[in-house]
């Protein structure tokens, strides 16, 4: 019997009918914590590029390593931690700094250059995208590295029309769905 294929829509809606919300405000960790809306969000983050031949997730500090690693599974591609700055990160040798984020200040990032190279084809993950400054940096460090750059994946989409389409952004959900 062949295996049923996921469906997206699906996942999606389901995602923004139940996302939860504390304070009027999305609530990742409260999805993290649901064992339904976990299922969904691996898969669902990893759908659109099964065929891209991803190699490696790229999972930016602090809870991109968490959705990453259901991704990295989902595809069959390695994990690429990326930690903030003057955090333990052994070996860390490359660092990177993004534009102001939403609060407003530039995040400093660190990795290991040994974990990419230039055969590697690199998806990034992460739980939100506002400003897209976070992603972009972890766009130039995969560059930076040699490696290509594929897309990336997030939970929750707040980023302008103009960011997501740069940075070839998949969005489960829009905020603006979920506070509505």
């Amino acid at each position: 019997m062949a295996p049923v294929p996921f469906d997206l829509d699906a996942a999606r809606r389901r995602l923004r009918d139940d996302f939860p919300l504390v304070e009027g405000h999305p609530d990742v960790a409260g999805v993290l914590r649901s064992a339904e809306l976990l299922a969904l969000v691996g898969p669902a983050l990893a759908e659109p590029f099964r065929t891209d031949g991803v190699t490696a997730v790229c999972a930016p500090e602090a809870r991109g390593p968490i959705l990453g690693a259901l991704v990295a599974v989902e595809l069959q591609a390695g994990l690429v931690l990326v930690r903030k700055d003057d955090r333990n990160h052994p070996g860390a040798d490359r660092w990177v700094q993004s534009d102001p984020t939403w609060r407003g200040t530039p995040e400093v990032f660190q990795a290991r250059s040994w974990d990419l190279s230039p055969h590697d084809r690199v998806l990034v993950v992460d739980d939100w995208i506002t400003t897209g400054s976070s992603l972009a940096a972890m766009r130039e460090l995969i560059e930076s590295c040699g490696a290509s750059y594929v897309g990336a994946a997030v939970m929750v989409d707040k980023a302008d029309a103009a960011t997501v389409e740069a940075h070839r952004v998949h969005s489960l959900v829009d905020f603006a769905d979920l506070t509505g």
